[in-house]
């Protein structure tokens, strides 16, 4: 212990200041065990992070600032959690971190605050401090701030992020007025607002908004520089995306897609290389064309019903619409009987592919089959992951996959070529062990509940 200690030592203050400017607020902490350096080092530390659920974590705090405001420490970052339930205590105590915090220079500022909601957060005294770069605000009270005494401008503010506030238009387009060159802006699940307009924004680079489904809040963004965008509302009529010229990527989750709109937003977005879609259906999109622009697509369906055959209809129809997918993400837990004759009669031409394809899924083994055949009608992936109980695994790889593989080197396949693509199959366990196939049946060790395999399949051209 004592040659561990002698080493630690050696090194400078500096180096020590930088090592621990690379680790979070708890590595750092336990580094400062190491010896007296470190220890002197972060003291000093300028990131500071608090959590206050018991009264010897008020005391903690208290010590800390007036350290810092006394020997003036920079503060880089800080951050304070709330979960004290007594209100004339947590507010002085609140009031005095933020005051230490501005005059000290804080650059990253995270208030969560959610069990003392009546507090006037003095949200323009702390845009008013010049050295502000990202403020982060989780369960504040916005409506008793007061606007009349002018804006102020935080010319220094990049990152804005509101979760769970409350506020009306009026503080919004305050703040909004307030931060002209943000890049990046949060809005989750606020109350107050019944309609959330972000315009005008000329550095804007990503926007992420969640509204609240018992609201319907209609959202309206005007951001010729936006080129990152995410929805999570009601419905996509809901969303007015005046200006979309530079978008890159769009992520969209748990809405209900309306005819046409997510199409036409597409259209106006003709920098978009990235989708992502996330729901319990596949959404109604017609192109009059098949899309090659996107570099990166992603859909993730979380199916709580019972699957049928115009369920696959309509995800292989959605799939279509681009000339691949990089990743296709499904979670079921049912299957009815399915009529594959049904599926044929919309086969088309081509099958969707897919680069990988994620399969979460649990039920009884006979239903596996008609599920292996609608699931691969759909679309052809290069990998397959699939998680779920042994015997379904079991099922899925012996009773049906291999089945198709081996129906493709059939001399009589040309009969039904929708089932006798699938030219080869390998496949492997989590910890990416190769799984050997013998006679067109997996011959290794017994598959544990829920444990994750995946494929790499080979298929004919269709």
């Amino acid at each position: 212990m004592g040659t561990a200690t002698s080493t630690t030592d050696i090194l400078p203050d500096c180096l020590v200041r930088k090592i621990l400017s690379y680790l979070s607020f708890k590595e750092a902490a336990r580094m400062s065990t190491l010896s007296k350096t470190w220890l002197r080092v972060w003291f000093a530390h300028p990131n500071l992070e608090f959590i206050c659920y018991r009264e010897i974590h008020l005391e903690t705090v208290d010590k800390t600032m007036e350290r810092y405001r006394n020997e003036k420490i920079p503060i880089e970052k800080l951050k304070f959690v709330s979960r004290w339930y007594c209100y004339r205590e947590i507010i002085p105590l609140i009031d005095k971190s933020l005051d230490i915090a501005l005059k000290n220079g804080v650059k990253d500022l995270v208030l969560d605050l959610p069990n003392i909601k009546l507090y006037p957060l003095p949200i323009f005294k702390i845009l008013a401090t010049k050295s502000l770069r990202e403020l982060v605000l989780e369960g504040c009270n916005l409506k008793h701030g007061s606007i009349s005494s002018g804006v102020v401008n935080c010319d220094s503010l990049r990152k804005l992020s509101l979760s769970y506030i409350c506020l009306d238009e009026n503080m919004l387009q305050a703040l909004l007025n307030s931060c002209p060159f943000i890049i990046s802006f949060i809005l989750e699940y606020c109350y107050g607002l019944e309609r959330i307009e972000l315009l005008n924004l000329q550095n804007i680079k990503s926007i992420s908004i969640r509204t609240r489904r018992d609201k319907n809040q209609l959202v309206k963004i005007q951001a010729p520089t936006l080129e990152h965008l995410s929805y999570c509302g009601y419905s996509l009529e809901k969303l007015d995306v005046v200006e979309c010229q530079n978008l890159k990527s769009l992520d969209i989750s748990d809405v209900m897609i309306c005819n046409g709109f997510l199409q036409n937003l597409i259209s106006r977005s003709p920098n978009l290389v990235s989708l992502e879609y996330k729901g319990d259906q596949a959404p109604e999109l017609t192109t009059t064309k098949k899309s090659s622009q996107l570099k990166h697509s992603k859909i993730i369906l979380d199916f709580y019903k019972i699957l049928n055959a115009a369920w696959f209809c309509k995800l292989r129809k959605f799939l279509l619409n681009f000339t691949s997918w990089s990743q296709v993400a499904l979670d079921f837990y049912g299957c009815n009987e399915i009529n594959m004759k049904d599926l044929q009669l919309h086969h088309g031409v081509a099958t969707p592919q897919v680069d990988v394809l994620n399969v979460k899924f649990s039920w009884l083994n006979w239903e596996c089959p008609m599920f292996v055949d609608a699931l691969l009608w759909s679309c052809h992936p290069r990998r397959l992951n699939l998680h779920s109980a042994s015997a379904s695994l079991t099922c899925f790889i012996n009773d049906r996959l291999m089945y198709l593989r081996n129906l493709s080197h059939s001399p009589s396949h040309e009969s039904e070529p929708w089932h006798c693509q699938l030219k080869e199959v390998k496949a492997f366990d989590g910890k990416n062990e190769p799984l050997q196939l013998r006679s067109g049946e997996l011959a290794i060790r017994t598959l544990t509940d829920w444990e994750e395999v995946y494929f790499l399949l080979d298929w004919r051209c269709s």
